[in-house]
């Protein structure tokens, strides 16, 4: 039997992990989810067996999922992130890089050590194309660690999926800090800032810099609007792949990549 662990089951990215397990495994494969929120609530997921509510960053939670599902996985799903943005990527501090670190990297080295994993999965984006760069703050760094991560050598096959921008809880929640710092953002000696917030108001400068993301990925890779079907055909290429160290998919353009993307540079001090 197929032994499946994924972290973070509940997003899209997770979300879209066990669809494709179920589709190219299928039925037969074990699913085992971990997901966590500001309270525990009985959750059913679909295409789930297991479903466990536990704060990654707690080795506890480890100590449950062995106890549930056992060591041996043939593949581990990390889907999972949480860290300070809605500010340009190399304006953010050594502190804020750690915290954002202790969600959206540091359990996956430790997930590797810990069980018997056959392939150990991440997530990144396009974090250095111009207009993530002035909004993904330090979680750009976190997503660097996890690219840099996936070319060492280890116990599992390293791979990361690379996805353009989607709907989620963390696309939200940039949306909201980038609107609270427009004022901070707008002062900026920065050249896509100044003429995202010139004369315009944050709400409108806010759709204006996601809009700019779509229309540049278009531009670099030929296609945007990423959704579950693009993330989904992302897993199943990665799966049909066994060399594949990172798979983009930006819309409905699916492509491998070889080389991490270069990480951003850290604020001084």
């Amino acid at each position: 039997m197929n032994r499946f662990l994924v972290i973070g089951g509940t997003g899209v990215a997770g979300t879209a992990a066990i669809k494709a397990i179920r589709e190219h495994f299928g039925d037969g494969a074990h699913v085992t989810v971990v997901w966590y929120g500001r309270k525990f609530e009985e959750l059913t997921i679909g295409g789930a067996d297991t479903v466990l509510f536990g704060d990654v960053s707690d080795p506890a939670t480890f100590d449950q999922v062995e106890a549930a599902s056992g060591r041996r996985f043939d593949g581990a799903f990390y889907a999972t992130a949480m860290g300070e943005v809605g500010f340009p990527s190399h304006m953010a501090t050594a502190e804020q890089i750690a915290q954002s670190n202790v969600l959206s990297f540091d359990p996956l080295p430790v997930i590797e050590e810990r069980f018997d994993v056959g392939m150990s999965v991440s997530y990144s984006t396009f974090y250095n194309l111009p207009h993530q760069r002035v909004t993904y703050g330090a979680m750009a760094h976190s997503k660097a660690a996890l690219e840099a991560w996936t070319l060492e050598p280890g116990k599992s096959r390293r791979a990361c999926i690379r996805a353009g921008a989607f709907k989620s809880g963390s696309s939200q929640a940039i949306k909201l800090l980038v609107r609270r710092n427009a004022a901070k953002l707008a002062a900026m000696d920065d050249p896509i800032l100044k003429e995202a917030f010139s004369g315009t108001k944050a709400s409108e400068a806010v759709e204006n810099l996601q809009q700019a993301v779509f229309d540049e990925e278009r531009e670099f890779f030929g296609d945007t609007g990423t959704d579950e079907d693009g993330l989904v055909a992302a897993h199943l290429l990665l799966f049909a792949t066994p060399e594949a160290r990172f798979v983009c998919v930006s819309g409905k353009k699916v492509w491998l990549d070889d080389n991490a993307q270069e990480a951003p540079p850290v604020a001084a001090g």
